[in-house]
């Protein structure tokens, strides 16, 4: 009897350079359960495919001609709220962070990142997580603005495990390197995150994760 296999995660490759996506899909195509199902050069060819195959995971480069990768995030968040974009960039300037962070991205990742490392980010952002390269946290905690008082008071209403969990999502772990460090389940984990999204009002993990970057320095 056969057993039951997992369908694979089916990504669309969005970059105007042909070798770009030449190399991402003569990569991803050796990793077990990861899947190219097309390839865009443009924001225009990402929507238009997005009409008709059907994309878990979408790797968005920014420099796009026409639209925008940040404004075609923002675009698939709208539309099709079941596809998830991780930005696959060589910016790191606020002027290309901060609007792609904005725009609903559940990742943001340098091109330099090791190929091993892309694949386990695309799998955690498939399994509702968020990822930032560490180089994107320090430059969002650079340039955004002093907390205000109400946001401050928000951070407060978070409970002394919830803020430790909050913390961690800052560093950018994920549920079970929490759930170790912490040493509770990963249930518990998810139960705490749900928490701190209902209580300082968040959409998501990113949102989340931001917010604890811009008011750490009032975290005990």
């Amino acid at each position: 009897m056969s057993e039951l296999s997992t369908p694979p995660i089916r990504i669309l490759i969005a970059d105007d350079h042909g070798m770009v996506r030449f190399g991402l899909r003569g990569y991803i195509e050796t990793m077990p359960g990861l899947q190219v199902i097309g390839e865009a050069a443009s924001a225009e060819e990402v929507l238009s495919l997005l009409e008709t195959a059907e994309v878990d995971i979408v790797l968005m480069d920014l420099a796009l001609p026409g639209i925008s990768g940040a404004e075609a995030t923002r675009i698939i968040g709208t539309q099709y709220p079941n596809v998830r974009v991780i930005i696959l960039t060589s910016f790191l300037d606020s002027a290309h962070v901060l609007p792609a962070i904005r725009s609903g991205a559940a990742g943001y990742l340098l091109k330099d990142i090791l190929p091993h490392d892309l694949a386990q980010a695309i799998v955690a952002v498939h399994n509702g997580q968020s990822v930032l390269h560490p180089k994107v946290i320090t430059q969002i905690a650079t340039n955004l603005s002093d907390a205000h008082q109400s946001e401050i008071d928000l951070i407060k209403s978070l409970s002394e495990r919830e803020l430790a969990v909050l913390q961690r999502l800052t560093r950018g772990m994920q549920n079970n390197e929490i759930a170790a460090e912490l040493c509770v389940s990963e249930n518990t984990v998810r139960t705490h995150v749900s928490n701190i999204l209902t209580k300082l009002d968040l959409r998501d993990r990113t949102q989340a994760a931001l917010f604890g970057v811009r008011f750490l320095e009032h975290m005990p």
